[in-house]
């Protein structure tokens, strides 16, 4: 399959090739360069001890941080360490 490379847009990976590489939303992408062959390899993050993995109750609290975010509900830091008295 061939696609166009453009000056001022990325690469755009074609469907059908991400279905075929298995390449899900949010996937890290490694890129490799060899002898003018380009190697596109799918980055698998562990996380490094069980620590790193959130529970479901605060995975549940960071997508509630997140939406309140995107909906402008944001204060400085200075004024929550005000209205806490740190």
């Amino acid at each position: 399959m061939t696609v166009i490379v453009k000056s001022k847009s990325p690469l755009t990976v074609p469907d059908r090739v991400r279905r075929r590489a298995g390449f899900k939303p949010g996937d890290h992408v490694e890129f490799k360069v060899s002898r003018g062959v380009v190697t596109i390899l799918t980055k698998r993050f562990a996380p490094s001890s069980p620590e790193d993995i959130l529970t479901g109750e605060e995975a549940k609290k960071v997508r509630h941080a997140l939406k309140q975010v995107r909906e402008g509900k944001t204060a400085l830091w200075s004024r929550v360490k005000d209205e806490l008295g740190l």
